[in-house]
């Protein structure tokens, strides 16, 4: 018995770990994206998205979040909603903007050539 102990025990440590060195990626990958995307551009989506903004995305921050891409953005968005507070109750409002936007910036900006 005490065999299988240890053993639960070791899978649920692998398990902890597992999940501790995901987090570490999931944030690293939101560190970079939001750096690619900068500070201007990353302020004026997330008020046209969780804000009021009368003004639109400009062309130029619809070209950067082109180029960090759709996974990025997501990421972005749903990390918002999830972590802070606030911001999950009004997901039925804020999903669809962020898909608007999305949409928009990927027309405006066209094609984009992957990230060398």
């Amino acid at each position: 018995m005490a065999r299988l102990n240890s053993f639960s025990v070791v899978v649920v440590a692998a398990m902890l770990l597992a999940f501790v060195v995901a987090a570490e990626q999931d944030f690293d990958s939101l560190r970079i994206c939001s750096t690619k995307l900068g500070p201007d551009c990353g302020e004026e989506i997330f008020m046209n998205i969780f804000g009021h903004s009368s003004k639109p995305v400009s062309d130029n921050c619809c070209h950067s979040l082109a180029r960090i891409g759709l996974t990025c953005h997501n990421m972005l968005f749903d990390n918002i909603v999830n972590t802070q507070p606030g911001y999950k109750s009004n997901v039925t409002i804020t999903q669809p903007r962020s898909v608007q936007i999305w949409n928009k910036c990927s027309l405006v900006a066209g094609p984009v050539p992957p990230a060398a």
